[in-house]
């Protein structure tokens, strides 16, 4: 349900949720929206002083978003046929582990660039890369034909991605920054 409390002239709209939950919780999303949750029993008044408590915070965190330059490295189109060719330059050092070539599929993801699904072979790339540098949409190929070999975030995951993506930490920290 919508909510609203003003702070300093300036209204402040958030969607409550409530759930079972201990503690009153906040997201703010990369555009701009607020999402609290909270326990049923909590009171309307010690939710909205709690958004309030956090106004500040939510009102420099929406103008940040809102200032924000989303720049588009590719069109929808463009970015599925950069994926799978580089799906396809990637795919050899995969094959000499007897991995076989995996189905590719695209969707828009909100909190995942990519996913990986071991056991049915496919490869799942959320189409808001099309908003990443060409080398931040090579490391998640990479990271997700890594799964195949290590299907968890482990040491030896790290150990095998960095075999294929050195700069695999710079990447990620770059990604950070392009909102999904």
């Amino acid at each position: 349900m919508e909510k609203r409390v003003v702070f300093e002239n300036k209204t402040i709209t958030y969607t409550l949720a409530l759930k079972k939950v201990k503690n009153i919780n906040m997201r703010i999303k990369p555009d701009g929206k607020v999402y609290v949750s909270a326990n049923r029993w909590a009171s309307e008044k010690v939710i909205n002083e709690f958004v309030l408590s956090k106004a500040k915070y939510i009102l420099k965190a929406q103008e940040m978003y809102a200032n924000r330059e989303k720049k588009q490295y590719f069109s929808e189109d463009e970015i599925k046929i950069f994926i799978l060719s580089f799906c396809e330059k990637a795919y050899p050092y995969f094959a000499g582990k007897c991995i076989k070539y995996p189905e590719i599929k695209f969707r828009k993801m909100t909190s995942r660039w990519g996913s990986c699904n071991p056991s049915k072979r496919i490869l799942t790339f959320n189409t808001n890369l099309m908003y990443a540098p060409p080398e931040c949409v090579e490391y998640v190929v990479w990271h997700e034909f890594t799964h195949f070999v290590q299907a968890n975030h482990s040491k030896d995951f790290y150990t095998e991605l960095e075999k294929v993506c050195p700069d695999w930490k710079l990447c990620k920290k770059k990604l950070k920054k392009v909102s999904n």
